[in-house]
């Protein structure tokens, strides 16, 4: 259920994004929408993997102006601090068990993070895109340096869930 409910938040967050392509790019522009890896549920546009590991939006660039993608890179943790609120309310509103409550409240902080780390200006979050965007970077220099951030975040990541679990 944790994972169902990690891998469903990675999933609104890139719904956010898709609906500002949709939104800004027109139909059509959508090419792919991925959380989680690996995937194990397809259906057209929308890829589902089993592991809240990675999410992205895949859409034709050169339909957006550079203000666009900014906007659309907003709009991911938007939908994360969105259901982050949602999550909130809902444990502060409805009856449930103290045990769901706890598990909403911690969703509710984890969306929190999920938007706040994608700000985060390291290729590739969508904090980086927004700055990308100012800094003109070439095609070829920007690829190498998502390549290396997408290294440093994964590292990152594993390092600090490492870290967690010696905790316990």
């Amino acid at each position: 259920m944790t994972l169902a409910l990690f891998v469903g938040s990675l999933l609104v967050h890139e719904l956010g994004h898709a609906l500002a392509v949709r939104v800004l790019a027109g139909p059509g522009a959508v090419e792919e929408i991925s959380a989680g890896s690996p995937a194990i549920f397809r259906w057209g546009l929308l890829r589902i993997g089993i592991l809240p590991t990675w999410g992205f939006v895949r859409f034709d660039l050169s339909r957006v102006s550079p203000a666009d993608r900014r906007l659309i890179a907003v709009a991911g943790p938007l939908a994360s601090v969105a259901l982050a609120a949602a999550f909130g309310v809902a444990a502060a509103m409805l009856p449930m068990d103290e045990g769901w409550r706890q598990a909403f409240h911690a969703m509710s902080a984890a969306n929190f993070c999920l938007a706040g780390f994608n700000l985060l200006p390291i290729p590739p979050l969508d904090g980086w895109t927004i700055l990308e965007t100012w800094l003109h970077i070439d095609q070829e220099r920007s690829e190498l340096l998502r390549r290396i951030g997408a290294g440093v975040v994964f590292a990152g990541s594993a390092w600090i869930a490492l870290w967690l679990l010696s905790k316990r």
